[in-house]
């Protein structure tokens, strides 16, 4: 999304993520209040001076933002399940991460408690986390910005359409849709691929999709029902992986 707006606005992909990583763990644990939480995202928007910003971490200090920013628009990239998890994991296989990385996934997927199960051996071999801590955190984080964004504020695209909804963006931010970069809307595609989710029972992974996202999958990803309607889309269409 950056790289759509770059060549005109200011725009940037995780700016001073450190920082705001280490704030948002502080706030979680209770080592910092809710007003130096607040302080700090408004000395940090007034220093980067950004007309947008792409940042996931953001969904932490999302009630934030709402009540801070109050002519501030937000843009919900949704990826379905299957894919989002898959790139996940690939992403955490592929790369050493850095320690406030680490401390955000601890953040993120340890907040379902539990240990690998039977039909998971081959996560716990790798070093993830659970099903339950991934897939949690996946609808947490959608069903949090779609309830507690004004519907007014907010446009929900799905990652696979962000280059052919581009009219939409750009008419929802009130900006000539020229001034947009559709070479933008492909970037940061996914490295090395694992395909580890081939490796679980596929009735087992389906069970913990339906605890945790059948709602959401199904209002915006209806025609994927299981894993295998998901594989067989992967293996008819060149795969396209977007962090976002």
């Amino acid at each position: 999304m950056a790289e759509i707006f770059g060549k005109r606005y200011r725009a940037a992909h995780e700016p001073e993520y450190e920082q705001l990583i280490e704030m948002i763990v502080r706030a979680s644990s209770g080592a910092a209040s809710r007003t130096e939480l607040t302080e700090f995202i408004n000395s940090r928007d007034s220093r980067l001076c950004l007309e947008l910003e792409c940042s996931h971490p953001l969904f932490h200090v999302l009630d934030v933002l709402i009540s801070e920013f109050k002519e501030a628009k937000f843009i919900l990239t949704i990826r379905d399940c299957y894919s989002w998890l898959d790139s996940q994991i690939n992403s955490q296989l592929s790369y050493i991460e850095t320690k406030p990385w680490q401390d955000f996934d601890d953040l993120k997927f340890s907040g379902v408690t539990g240990r690998q199960s039977r039909e998971e051996q081959i996560f716990a071999r790798f070093g993830l986390y659970t099903l339950d801590g991934y897939l949690a955190a996946w609808a947490l984080h959608n069903h949090k910005v779609l309830t507690t964004v004004p519907a007014e504020r907010l446009l929900v695209i799905r990652t696979q359409d962000i280059a052919r909804e581009l009219p939409e963006l750009a008419d929802f931010l009130g900006v000539p849709v020229t001034y947009l970069d559709t070479a933008g809307a492909h970037s940061f595609k996914g490295g090395k691929k694992f395909d580890l989710l081939s490796k679980l029972d596929e009735n087992y992974l389906d069970k913990k999709v339906d605890k945790h996202c059948r709602v959401i999958m199904d209002t915006y990803f209806p025609e994927l029902r299981n894993f295998s309607h998901w594989k067989s889309t992967q293996s008819h269409h060149a795969p396209k992986a977007y962090k976002v």
